[in-house]
């Protein structure tokens, strides 16, 4: 394309830098993949050709065995996993990713193994995770970061473990790594039967994750529903979405 002058070509690129800062604002987006996308639509102009980069946001789910990880993205879905990046070797210790548009979102979700899972004759612990993500984000992708956390845990555990996840505040884009954290209550189906569901929510709402609520985690009722899920991620994609 030919501009009128270099000036109009300068004034392009600026209005676009204007439009990814005010969607940033609005969505409260974090500036770094705001400024990635403008720096690579700046090399497009320049070079005269596309330099295209997915302007995607990879969100980690994390829990116990057994807390509905991977049915809550079945749910997303509508069936079995779409996987789009390849697994690490070892079938008890990988992660899976699943690609979902939500809400004109183009969001990649990463199916982490259970913390407390038996791999390689020992336990996993959250910092085994942590360097499970680690690792696939510096592999597998040109960013080193996550949008968000889902951290999945079910009600009708006997022995609920209080959450450990502080490793992947070195690993998330938001500047208050909580604010990016997304509590999600599952089993709730088994509980409402018995009558206890409230109470139980309550009780983990005011112990387990009180602390990680004060400093600005989101609690989420996952219902086991595909609108339920789609809400519980949008409160990472749209953080103005509130949780209970």
């Amino acid at each position: 394309m030919r501009y009128p002058c270099s000036c109009w070509e300068n004034c392009l690129l600026v209005g676009h830098w204007a439009n990814m800062v005010r969607k940033c604002l609005n969505h409260q987006l974090p500036l770094q993949r705001t400024m990635r996308s403008y720096y690579l639509t700046m090399w497009s102009s320049i070079c005269g050709r596309s330099a295209y980069l997915e302007d995607e946001m990879i969100i980690a789910l994390i829990g116990p065995s057994g807390s509905g990880k991977t049915s809550f993205i079945r749910q997303l879905t509508g069936h079995s996993l779409h996987r789009t990046a390849s697994r690490f070797n070892n079938p008890t210790s990988r992660i899976t990713a699943t690609a979902v548009d939500i809400r004109g979102v183009n969001i990649t979700l990463l199916d982490t193994p259970g913390i407390g899972s038996l791999a390689d004759g020992r336990l996993l612990s959250e910092y085994d995770i942590f360097r499970l993500v680690r690792n696939w984000l510096r592999k597998t992708r040109r960013s080193d970061h996550l949008a968000g956390i889902l951290y999945l845990q079910n009600m009708d555990d006997r022995r609920p473990v209080r959450p450990d996840i502080d490793y992947f505040s070195g690993i998330c884009e938001a500047n208050n790594f909580y604010s990016s954290v997304v509590l999600v209550a599952t089993g709730w189906d088994k509980l409402r039967l018995r009558g206890g569901g409230w109470a139980k929510l309550r009780e983990y709402e005011t112990s387990l994750w009180r602390g990680m609520i004060s400093r600005g985690a989101k609690g989420f009722l996952y219902t086991n529903t595909k609108e339920s899920a789609e809400e519980a991620v949008t409160l990472i994609t749209h953080p103005r979405t509130r949780g209970w």
